[in-house]
């Protein structure tokens, strides 16, 4: 039988961490942490660690929000 955890991060759903011998398998259900889909982790804390490493990642590479310039 398998056990799952979900994985939030700061009230963000992000995936589910799914037991897996003895490792825990983490299943990305947002697209912003999709490249640590299928990676596997010692337990559910280090998969939501990492996760907001990922999303923290992600808000910082995106950089300001530009706004167009309006042509007169």
């Amino acid at each position: 039988m398998h056990t799952s955890r979900p994985i939030e991060v700061q009230g963000r759903f992000v995936g589910v961490a799914i037991t897996q011998a003895a490792d825990w398998r983490f299943i990305a259900t947002d697209p912003a942490v999709e490249d640590l889909d299928g990676a596997t982790f010692p337990n559910p804390a280090a998969a939501q660690r990492v996760a907001g490493l990922v999303l923290q990642r992600s808000r910082h590479s995106a950089g300001p929000v530009r706004r167009p310039v309006p042509v007169r």
